[in-house]
């Protein structure tokens, strides 16, 4: 089996001025989908991100230094993720096309294979 991480990217505050009744029925349809992927058991994890309090740290002039973001002028934020084991590259994507987080035009989903050292790693500690 391999992992992967869904990226859920979408454009910064589209959510913003969603009428209440419509964030509950996008919060239900994510909340379905986790739970037929858990019950499949593909599920590893998954979490949505806090819109604010985000800090980034980058090199210049070979020191780290700190800055807020993402900013207005950014096309896209990551507002959550899953993690997922399936059996291979297809399966991701077949389960990402699926995915409720893609009811917004402009949202968009990236898949990312988890280094499979790194699942090896977490299976012998737990």
């Amino acid at each position: 089996m391999a992992r992967y991480m869904l990226l859920l990217h979408q454009a910064p505050g589209n959510t913003a001025d969603l009428p209440r009744e419509k964030m509950m029925e996008v919060i239900r349809r994510y909340s379905a989908w986790a739970d037929m992927l858990r019950q499949k058991g593909k599920l590893v994890g998954g979490e949505k991100l806090a819109a604010g309090g985000v800090r980034h740290v980058r090199t210049k002039d070979g020191k780290p230094i700190s800055s807020d973001g993402p900013y207005a002028e950014a096309k896209d934020v990551i507002g959550g993720y899953f993690l997922i084991e399936v059996t291979d590259s297809a399966e991701a994507e077949a389960i990402a096309r699926d995915c409720p987080h893609l009811w917004h035009a402009a949202n968009w989903v990236e898949i990312r294979l988890i280094d499979q050292m790194s699942v090896d790693q977490a299976k012998a500690a737990g």
